[in-house]
């Protein structure tokens, strides 16, 4: 969601209109769930995907002529196969799509994507409201609020997931979970950009001036420089992030494991080979850590494909963090 906003900004400061494409309600099969959304400029799709193939084709070109026509609507897509098609090529499900004509002045979508930006930046939680009859949209998160006047339903529109009226569809507002890499190396430096490619805001924290360089890691949102016994003092950890350990020693990790394993976290994951985990693993009960704290620990990090490189072992980890983030969203 932030790339759409991201982009959706970026038209209208140059005051170009937009449509934004949102999956509303689906029953079956299907590619995308609920909440999914696509973003057409006057070049075609900029952001986002709302299922792929013929479909999705289909639904980019009913957008682009809304777009030009500067108007919203709606419409029913069965997703079966078309004759002579091979069986199994369509999942064989069912999605209403709603189409958001969004043009480059709008004042309540400037507000609702500003503060939108705001909202992910901050890490807040917070729940976006479209208007299905083309209306104004409305944003809420914490007790700030922007777009049009809340409705009276907005407390039962803001919910864990989507909810659907008649009049409005809300959805919560993804604000990326964080993933935290502790140590600066090659693999570090192959992780990542894998890692931001696919939602997670990342951050690198490494003790070594010449390692934790922001240069090297373009799509960080952070990179911090600070002694390893320090973490509390230049970044605070909360029970949604995902943790990745792989600095370059073995006193490194453990002194971050001894850290990081005194409260709940999404995700820890620790490189290393089977001699580092014994050592660790060893170290952290006689530090006090409970069996039950060091058992959450993914180690060996990652999946298992015998993964060898730096950038192999990345997308292991990657889909490890992807599997276990999929499985909290559908908690």
């Amino acid at each position: 969601m932030k790339r759409i906003f991201e982009a959706l900004n970026a038209l209208m400061e140059k005051g170009e209109d937009a449509m934004l494409v949102t999956l509303i309600a689906h029953s079956g099969s299907v590619p995308r769930g609920t909440g999914s959304m696509m973003l057409l400029g006057g070049g075609g799709r900029m952001e986002g995907s709302i299922g792929g193939g013929p479909g999705e084709m289909e639904m980019t070109e009913l957008g682009m002529r809304l777009l030009g026509e500067k108007r919203c609507g709606q419409r029913q897509y069965v997703l079966r196969n078309r004759p002579g098609e091979e069986d199994g090529a369509v999942c064989g499900g069912e999605i209403t799509v709603y189409f958001q004509f969004i043009a480059g002045g709008d004042p309540a979508w400037r507000s609702v994507c500003a503060q939108g930006l705001a909202c992910m930046n901050e890490r807040k939680r917070g729940w976006l409201a479209l208007s299905l009859d083309g209306g104004a949209p409305w944003l809420l998160y914490g007790e700030e609020k922007a777009g049009c006047c809340m409705p009276e339903e907005a407390a039962e529109l803001c919910r864990a997931g989507c909810v659907r009226t008649k009049t409005r569809f809300a959805l919560p507002v993804q604000i990326g979970e964080r993933a935290v890499i502790f140590g600066a190396g090659h693999c570090a430096q192959a992780l990542a950009p894998v890692l931001a490619s696919v939602g997670f805001c990342v951050t690198v924290y490494d003790d070594r001036p010449q390692a934790a360089v922001a240069e090297r890691f373009a799509q960080a949102e952070r990179v911090i420089c600070a002694p390893y016994d320090q973490i509390e003092a230049h970044l605070t950890l909360d029970t949604e992030d995902y943790i990745v350990v792989m600095t370059s020693n073995h006193s490194g990790d453990l002194c971050i494991q001894e850290q990081v394993l005194r409260a709940d976290h999404a995700y820890v994951g620790m490189l290393g080979s089977r001699n580092k985990r014994t050592f660790v693993y060893k170290k952290l009960m006689e530090a006090g850590i409970e069996q039950a704290m060091i058992d959450r620990i993914h180690t060996p990090v990652g999946l298992n494909i015998c993964a060898v490189t730096p950038e192999e072992i990345a997308i292991s980890i990657a889909a490890e963090m992807i599997l276990e983030r999929a499985k909290r969203r559908a908690c």
